[in-house]
């Protein structure tokens, strides 16, 4: 029973519109584009202090965040692709 409710899941979010895992994929996207600015900026702008450390840690963790959101929504998409090709007729 458990089993039938993660393949209905896992179902529904492959088979989801891709737009939805675009949208995702663009949210990845803007937070490691953010994360790199942030990272930039501390690392040229701020004179080597725990004040450049700590911004140096939040831009690396937004950007490593983004970035594992991107893979995702680029994985979902990629899998959502190859379902439809082999299981549609």
């Amino acid at each position: 029973m458990a089993t039938n409710r993660w393949l209905v899941f896992l179902k529904q979010h492959y088979t989801a519109p891709l737009e939805l895992s675009f949208k995702q994929f663009k949210l990845g996207a803007m937070l490691f584009f953010f994360g790199g600015v942030l990272i930039y900026i501390a690392g040229t702008t701020l004179p080597p202090s725990t004040r450049q450390e700590i911004l140096l840690l939040a831009g690396l963790v937004i950007g490593g965040f983004g970035f594992l959101i991107a893979m995702m929504a680029q994985l979902r998409m990629l899998i959502s692709r190859l379902l439809r090709f082999f299981i549609d007729p």
